[in-house]
């Protein structure tokens, strides 16, 4: 009855399934959930074998925040595993609704699913902080010592190998707004601005780069239609994602 409680809740409704496995009290009121799977699929599509959850946490324990119940804001405090890093953050209730922060480090993106369902594969170490407050969510991350594979989709003459670090922030609201998606390397800078609907993407790309990037005289002449001025270009972009 409680998981069941919990899963509803979370899901809210949206293209969201969550499913725990191990669930168990101890004591004052605390935790433990051996996982929680989340899973992207429609609301009137059951959850099944064949759908692989774009996230796994594991190890989670939940407690109380004792003051949180003495000024009437009660609070649950969480930590967690995933992919070899950590998570931690809270729940709480106020009159205009749930809040919920989660901060994660130290986290492997090789053999994250709701990274490589991006089209991103490589290694890197990711971190983020997560907020959602009066309906609207928003998310920072950075991911460091990156070594990505593959390449931008739609400039596949840039490949993701010469970025080593990556931050974004994004906002979630009816639709989920791109304010900037920066991928920095050695000579070469790009960052992503536009808004993400129904899963398509309708934004720009801009380019930065000097001749000091190992791959500027192939991208240069290619760019050249786009180019603002030396060195700066932005492109057009509006992609499925």
């Amino acid at each position: 009855m409680i998981t069941g409680h919990i899963e509803e809740s979370l899901e809210g409704g949206r293209d969201v399934k969550i499913r725990m496995a191990g669930f168990k009290k101890g004591l004052f009121y605390t935790l433990r959930i051996e996982q929680v799977l989340i899973f992207n699929t429609t609301s009137n599509q059951p959850v099944n074998d064949g759908i692989k959850p774009i996230l796994a946490i594991q190890d989670i324990y939940v407690t109380p925040d004792l003051d949180s119940l003495l000024k009437l804001t009660p609070r649950l405090n969480f930590s967690g595993q995933l992919n070899h890093g950590t998570i931690q953050g809270y729940i709480t209730g106020k009159r205009q609704g749930v809040v919920i922060f989660i901060a994660g480090e130290n986290i492997q993106i090789n053999g994250l699913p709701i990274i490589e369902r991006t089209g991103v594969y490589g290694d890197g170490i990711l971190g983020f902080n997560y907020q959602n407050k009066d309906q609207k969510g928003e998310v920072k991350f950075s991911i460091d010592d990156a070594k990505l594979k593959g390449a931008l989709t739609g400039i596949n003459v840039l490949p993701l190998i010469v970025f080593r670090n990556v931050k974004g922030l994004l906002t979630m609201e009816d639709t989920i707004t791109v304010n900037s998606l920066a991928m920095e390397g050695a000579g070469i800078y790009a960052r992503m601005k536009g808004i993400i609907e129904k899963n398509d993407f309708h934004g720009d790309i801009e380019i930065m780069m000097d001749s000091s990037f190992d791959l500027y005289p192939v991208l240069q002449p290619l760019l050249e239609r786009y180019k603002i001025s030396a060195g700066y270009y932005v492109i057009p972009y509006n992609k499925k994602i």
